[in-house]
């Protein structure tokens, strides 16, 4: 389900999946970005999300990384794609992002080689 997010005055769709890359348990979660007026140049970014469920009964949680993917996340990572080039009124192939730190969106390699 897509939810609505207003950022300096521009109103945006977002939703995010989930996807488990490895066996023991990191994962990524697929942040989607569109303009809310139409479907034009889409957003990609994903963003690190382990299963910590997956290590309950080894006990080891280092390592793992979990964050609150909400509203406020969304608004920065749209700031940042914005900074970046993203025009998401206008026509073009889908930007792809790695979210890191939460603080920088880096290109995404091709698919396989993350």
């Amino acid at each position: 389900m897509a939810r609505l997010l207003t950022v300096n005055g521009v109103s945006y769709r977002w939703s995010l999946r989930g996807r488990r890359d490895a066996p023991e348990g990191t994962g990524w979660r697929l942040l989607t970005v569109v303009w809310a007026e139409a479907t034009r140049q889409a957003l990609h970014v994903r963003v690190r999300h382990d299963d910590p469920w997956l290590h309950v009964d080894d006990g080891d949680m280092t390592g793992l990384v979990t964050r609150d993917v909400g509203p406020d996340l969304v608004a920065r990572v749209i700031v940042m794609a914005r900074d970046l080039g993203w025009k998401p009124e206008e026509r073009g192939p889908t930007l792809e992002f790695v979210l890191e730190d939460d603080a920088r969106l880096v290109p995404a390699a091709p698919t396989g080689e993350q």
